[in-house]
């Protein structure tokens, strides 16, 4: 396939800028959104905390999981047909949440949110910054930084002012109507802007990455059972061993499924750690914060998504800045600022108390999004400006794999963290009010 760029007038590339940057929002928030649900379906659907969690932490799996395989789908197939079937799959799980009448049946669909969201998000990368020039580059991460990631930090807020009116089935009948709307405008602006590769699809290699991760995940949500239980330390080995023969296979192959050569790159090696290191912190948090305050405060759905609004309006101005400030000043000013800004989150969040004021959260909650927002689209245009042509798209998987792996990992440790302590050290009463949940 040759891609039709050059024909590209600027009104379709407007209108694919537009399109992707949709799609990226609506599927990632779709990930995530459930984090500010948990207490609801432990409610409805009579669950424990630590199970319900897996409509979050098992859908960024899932996602993670799918990435991979997308080096390979975007090198092979047409962009139009990728984009339809990669918004069909999310829309058709958002459709299957909203009929949900169990927990599995709930679960079962959020996984197929989540291979739409894994499908678009390199994708949408991948296109972007081919339809643009690298000198524009910093500031389409950061448009692209404020659709697929910010919605990590937008999804409180937007199920919260959505849950007391209309339930959370409300919440999945809205990203249902959104995305039939998405494919829409996809029929009407994409075009074939990458240029087919050959590539081959190895089984081995996708069964070695995708029972790694799953295996580690397991295991690491199951640790409290003990290091030496099949369930927890066996699972995160057997993980660990997976992982580490998909690697050495990758490194020695001729045509591997995803060139992890990329890391020898400094600036993607240094980005992909500044990456997992946010992820691990603001998917944490994300996950304990509406519990927090919604389970243990008590206040209201529509309490914390208005609490949050500060920050997400914020969180979208700071990532539009970012990325035109990247383009002037680089990444250590930045850095400086956002690790800063996380440091002074963390305190707060240690401070948390039954007493704690929705004002107190709100603030937390601000400058958590503002710190990601600053650090999200310079990693991104880091990581992935450096490359060449055909090394961005292995490394735009890696990149995307990578963070919505610690993104559930996050999700399943915050939980586990939370109840160890509260064995451990009583005087954390927050702890304790959570692993009781």
């Amino acid at each position: 396939m040759i891609s039709d760029k050059k024909s590209i007038s600027n009104i379709q590339r407007t209108g694919i800028l537009i399109t992707l940057l949709a799609a990226a929002f609506i599927t990632s928030m779709s990930t995530t959104v459930t984090g500010n649900m948990i207490p609801n379906f432990m409610d409805f659907f009579g669950v424990s905390s630590n199970l319900a969690q897996w409509l979050t932490s098992g859908a960024t799996l899932i996602s993670g999981i799918t990435i991979p395989i997308t080096a390979f789908l975007i090198k092979r197939v047409p962009n139009k047909v990728y984009f339809f079937f990669a918004m069909t799959a999310f829309t058709a799980g958002s459709l299957a949440a909203v009929l949900s009448v169990n927990f599995p049946m709930l679960l079962v669909s959020r996984l197929f949110q989540a291979v739409g969201c894994g499908m678009l998000l390199s994708f949408a990368q991948i296109v972007l910054l081919k339809l643009y020039p690298k000198e524009k580059h910093g500031t389409i991460m950061g448009a692209y930084s404020m659709a697929a990631m910010v919605s990590s930090v937008v999804g409180p807020t937007y199920a919260g002012l959505i849950l007391d009116s209309f339930g959370w089935k409300g919440v999945f009948a809205s990203l249902f109507i959104l995305g039939i709307m998405i494919i829409v405008g996809g029929i009407l602006f994409m075009k074939n802007i990458t240029d087919k590769e050959s590539a081959e699809l190895n089984v081995l290699y996708v069964s070695l990455s995708s029972f790694g991760f799953a295996a580690f995940l397991i295991g690491v949500s199951n640790i409290s059972g003990g290091l030496f239980s099949l369930k927890g330390g066996v699972m995160i080995l057997a993980g660990l061993l997976l992982l580490g023969i998909f690697v050495v296979l990758q490194l020695k192959s001729e045509k591997p499924m995803l060139n992890l050569h990329v890391f020898g790159n400094s600036g993607f090696r240094i980005a992909v750690i500044l990456n997992l290191c946010m992820y691990l912190i603001a998917m944490g948090n994300a996950m304990i914060m509406p519990i927090f305050a919604k389970s243990i405060r008590g206040f209201s759905d529509t309490s914390y998504g208005l609490a949050t609004i500060v920050g997400s309006v914020l969180s979208v101005i700071a990532t539009l800045s970012a990325g035109k400030l990247y383009d002037k000043v680089g990444i250590k000013p930045m850095f400086l600022v956002g690790t800063s800004l996380f440091a002074v989150f963390s305190v707060m969040g240690f401070l948390f108390s039954p007493n704690t004021s929705i004002i107190y959260i709100a603030v937390a909650f601000a400058l958590q999004a503002i710190a990601m927002s600053t650090l999200n689209s310079p990693a991104t245009a880091m990581a992935l400006s450096g490359l060449d042509g055909r090394q961005r798209v292995d490394g735009s998987a890696i990149f995307n794999t990578l963070r919505q792996i610690s993104s559930s990992l996050a999700s399943t440790l915050s939980v586990l963290i939370y109840t160890l302590l509260a064995a451990i050290w009583p005087p954390f009463t927050a702890c304790t009010y959570i692993s009781d949940l």
